[in-house]
């Protein structure tokens, strides 16, 4: 085996019979999501598992079990056939606590013509069925298998141990390497507006499952990519529909996964539909974003479609400043995922933005601007009593970067107007050139002498 490339182990089963959540039980996280519904997995996911002193890749993959006309069919079945080519060893599942299919039968004798090690599965032993049964999966099976519940961890013990006894495992190299600083990036956007269409641009190959029908992509899926010496990871995610809109479980379930991605990300891409403009759902996916500490690049996607009177920056920038003000003058970039347009110029802006990100500001400069900035424009006046005064303002300071954070000194901490928060926020980022980042300010009494 080359040592350049990883053991991949792969678990494969028909719809339903607990994959997704084995694959959650042996990483000891929720990676992949889980529903009673079939079909909720789509595309595959991938991660990296250390066990004691070996070292390999586990791959959760989709059911097999498509309807014969469903437009992903063909898409689903190249999906397939490449991760079982790449695939070191097998997983199969069966599910304990319903019979045998004609399906199941179908795909152990497909699997069987890969000719790689294979483990057989029989998930949900805790069920009546699967003790009434036990001798039906070892006719099935032809050999041994390993009965398991991996919804409650039972027998998962037993299943590593057979990992190292089957499969080729190679064992975790102990070498000291740096430790390499990765770059968490969320893909987010409406529903069908090219996001996984940019994140194949980005990979370079066809990664994720891509069709005209929205709502293709279900789970949040990582995908390392390194570009000029930096490391991404980049996370394609479910389109974000109106909660008004969302109808099905399967939908809200990946609605919240999309989400949950903003708390582990430093920048989301926000690809835009250049066809169809803005919306109140985009502008509501920056505010989550920032309401997360999350900074926020457009990417207008589908530029090659628009006819040439809105090729412009002066349009978009009318278009932005119309429907995205709040947000005072977001980054971005025209695109073409398809056409793989301007897709390395996306790298660069996220490296500018990380920059500032993480920037540092000089402390004396930034208590003159603001001294400055409270001058020339001062908060209206406060209610003390019967009178009417001016806010007292004392020291500016940042107290964390990633991101920026900015601490005020006034006796007046709980009166400051949501407007004029705003007002020093944009001066801030215009300063210091923090555009498409969230800023926060904590008010604060001085402290008593």
């Amino acid at each position: 085996m080359n040592s350049q490339k990883p053991y991949l182990i792969t678990i494969i089963g028909r719809p339903n019979v607990g994959k997704s959540t084995l694959f959650n039980r042996l990483l000891k996280e929720q990676k992949a999501l889980v529903a009673k519904e079939s079909g909720l997995t789509r595309d595959y996911q991938q991660k990296t598992l250390c066990w004691g002193k070996y070292t390999f890749e586990l791959i959760d993959t989709s059911g097999f079990d498509i309807i014969a006309n469903d437009p992903l069919r063909k898409a689903m079945d190249l999906q397939y056939e490449r991760i079982l080519l790449a695939s070191d060893a097998l997983i199969f599942v069966c599910d304990g606590q319903t019979p045998l299919t004609q399906l199941d039968e179908e795909l152990l004798h497909k699997m069987r013509t890969y000719h790689c090690p294979m483990l057989f599965v029989v998930n949900k032993m805790d069920t009546n069925f699967y003790q009434k049964n036990k001798d039906v999966f070892y006719r099935f099976f032809g050999k041994d298998f390993l009965p398991i519940s991996a919804e409650k961890g039972e027998g998962i013990g037993r299943l590593l141990t057979a990992f190292e006894k089957q499969f080729f495992l190679p064992k975790t190299t102990h070498e000291k390497k740096s430790a390499i600083r990765t770059i968490p990036v969320a893909i987010l956007g409406r529903p069908n507006v090219g996001k996984s269409s940019l994140v194949n641009a980005l990979l370079g190959f066809e990664r994720c499952l891509v069709s005209p029908v929205a709502g293709t992509t279900r789970d949040a899926i990582d995908l390392n990519i390194e570009y000029g010496g930096h490391h991404f990871v980049f996370i394609d995610t479910a389109g974000l529909r109106k909660k008004s809109k969302i109808t099905s479980r399967v939908e809200k379930i990946s609605t919240q996964a999309a989400i949950k991605t903003l708390e582990r990300s430093e920048v989301v891409l926000l690809v835009v539909d250049a066809t169809q403009g803005f919306t109140d759902q985009d502008l509501k996916i920056v505010d989550l974003a920032w309401q997360r500490a999350t900074a926020v690049i457009l990417l207008i996607n589908k530029w090659d479609l628009l006819p040439s009177d809105k090729k412009t920056n002066t349009y978009w920038e009318r278009q932005m400043a119309y429907h995205l003000r709040h947000f005072n003058r977001l980054p971005y970039l025209f695109i073409s995922a398809t056409e793989k347009r301007n897709i390395q110029d996306i790298f660069k802006a996220i490296l500018e933005v990380k920059v500032f990100y993480d920037q540092v500001v000089d402390a004396a400069k930034l208590r003159t601007a603001f001294y400055e900035w409270t001058q020339t424009t001062p908060h209206p006046l406060i209610c003390l009593g019967k009178y009417r005064k001016k806010v007292k303002w004392g020291k500016i300071a940042q107290r964390h970067v990633s991101p920026p954070e900015f601490k005020i000194e006034t006796p007046d901490a709980k009166k400051i107007t949501t407007s004029y928060d705003r007002f020093l926020k944009n001066k801030i980022r215009e300063h210091y050139g923090l555009w498409g980042i969230p800023i926060s300010i904590a008010y604060r009494p001085p402290p008593v002498q």
